[in-house]
This record gives structure tokens, sequence and C-alpha cells, in this order.
């Protein structure tokens, strides 16, 4: 949806549906043109602040509301008076920023002490407290700054906390360390998005599996109470069973399974009867014509 002038009101709003560009997850919205007229009204709705830049400077950050451009108590019409212009330079942009909660999801490989990789998830809840910190701090292409930009953002920092922890314990001990890696993420993150005007709420681990869907598996097995030796023969079996394998119900059961090779190659009659004989001779012992030898 796209935002043009509706009587020379700037807005999130389209002027044909009235449907907000300012969805779910956007945090910046860039009003896509900078020939704003000096007779403009700048409108922010309930869950917006509005920051307009003139050639590269803030002169304004508007809470919701009407604002009049020409207005003599407006700042932006203060700048224009200050440098003495009849209008709005060409070069004058308008940032509407959200004000309302998000949650950004950061995803990633980690490994234990053991090398074992990891896939991990992590979601931090934040809400912007200053825009004009935000709007100054990051760079996005297009006319959109979203919650999965700054997920990109974030997560090195995300990423160096979260393997701060988890290398330095085995893959058996892992699930302990949950809170651990949500405190860390949580100190790390706080300071960082304040230094750009977010302020975090909260962070929780949502996904922490290893990577080997075989590996999954067995520790579901084990957590359900079953001995990590059993539970490994029983992923075994599993496999097992997925190839046909017949030697899956002695995996499964703990029991050897010794195929009988004949079932298992075609011999011509002369050499199964040889095969046979010899199996029911002896061990030491010879044969008559052996022996004549």
């Amino acid at each position: 949806m796209s935002v043009g002038f509706r009587g020379q009101v700037i807005s999130t709003e389209d002027e044909t549906t009235g449907a907000s560009k300012m969805t779910a997850d956007t945090i910046i919205y860039k009003y896509p043109r900078e020939a704003i007229g000096s007779k403009s009204i700048i409108l922010v709705q309930p869950t917006e602040r509005a920051i307009v830049i003139i050639q590269g400077q803030i002169v304004g950050d508007f809470p919701p509301g009407t604002h009049n451009v020409q207005s003599p108590a407006n700042p932006v019409s203060a700048f224009l008076a200050k440098f003495r212009y009849n209008q709005l330079p060409y070069d004058t942009t308008v940032y509407f920023v959200s004000t309302t909660r998000h949650e950004v999801k950061v995803t990633g490989i980690s490994q234990t002490e053991d090398l074992v990789p990891v896939e991990y998830e992590t979601a931090a809840y934040f809400r912007v407290n200053n825009p004009s910190a935000l709007v100054t701090n990051v760079q996005f292409g297009g006319n959109f700054f979203k919650d999965a930009d700054l997920a990109v953002y974030i997560s090195p920092i995300v990423d160096q906390e979260v393997s701060s922890v988890l290398n330095q314990v085995k893959l058996v001990d892992m699930y302990k360390k949950l809170g651990d890696i949500s405190t860390a993420v949580t100190a790390a993150l706080k300071q960082f998005l304040s230094e750009i005007g977010i302020d975090l709420i909260s962070v929780r681990m949502t996904k922490l599996l290893p990577q080997d869907p075989e590996l999954r598996r067995i520790i579901q097995l084990r957590d359900l109470g079953i001995e990590i030796h059993e539970a490994v023969r029983l992923g075994l079996a599993r496999v097992l069973a997925e190839q046909q394998n017949p030697a899956s119900v002695n995996m499964a059961i703990g029991v050897p399974y010794y195929p009988n090779l004949t079932t298992l190659v075609s011999l011509p009659e002369g050499l199964t009867r040889i095969f046979s004989s010899l199996g029911g001779r002896k061990e030491g012992e010879e044969s008559s014509s052996e022996a004549k030898k």
C-alpha cells in the first residue's frame, strides 16, 4: 500500500483504501516523497511518532496528533524561519516510527563443549522509546525497516552470548542452562538496544535442539525415562526398520541377529551339500579322504 497526499495530509494511511502502512511487523516507515509542500499537515496516529529531517538534520519529533507545518509553534516552521526558507526544501524526509510492542526472533547454530551442533531460537520483545535515536542509528533500503531487519542487526550479539554459555557445557547439561542463556542475551541486548533508542522488555529461548534429527529423537527417548544406551539402540532400530532390514526387530529387543547365509545367497546344489556336510563336522575332525592323503 502506498502513502500519498490527501489534501496535503502526510500520514501512514493510504488515500485510496485507508489501510495503514504501519503493519504489525513494521518499525519505521519512510514517507516516499521528499517534495513536501510548506502547507502540509502531518497526521500521526496514536501508535506512532513522526520524525522530520531537513537537509540531514532532525528538526521535529512529533507525538500523536495533527501538526501544521506552518504553525509558528511548529519546530519545522521555526527551522524554516531560522534559515529564511519560504517553503520546505526538496530534501525534507518524514519517518513514522511505531511505538507499540514488537517481537523479533533470532535463529542460529552454535555448539556444545563436546562439539555437538545445536540450533537455537530466541524471541526478544521490545518497544521504541527514542524514535530520533533509532532513525539516526539504523540503515535500511526502501521505505521500511521491519522486525526481520532488526533481527539481522542484532544477530551477531545474540549468537555471541548464546555461544558463550553453550560452548562451556556438555550436551547432557545443555537444558539446565536455559536460564543462563536468557540472562546473558538479555544483559547484552538491553545495553546495545538502549543506545539506539529501543527499550528491551524481555528475552526468552523458544528453541534449543541438536542439529542432528537422530540425536533429537534419542534425547526425547531419554527424557521419557529410557536409559541412554537403550535409547540409542531404539534409535538404531528405527533406522534399520526404515531400511526394511530384518535386523531391526533384534536391535529393538537387544537380541543378536545371525542370518542364515544360504537364505541370503543362492548357491548351486552341489556346494549347498558340501557346506551342509562341513557344517556338521566337528572341529579338528578330518574327512576320510584327507586321512588317506
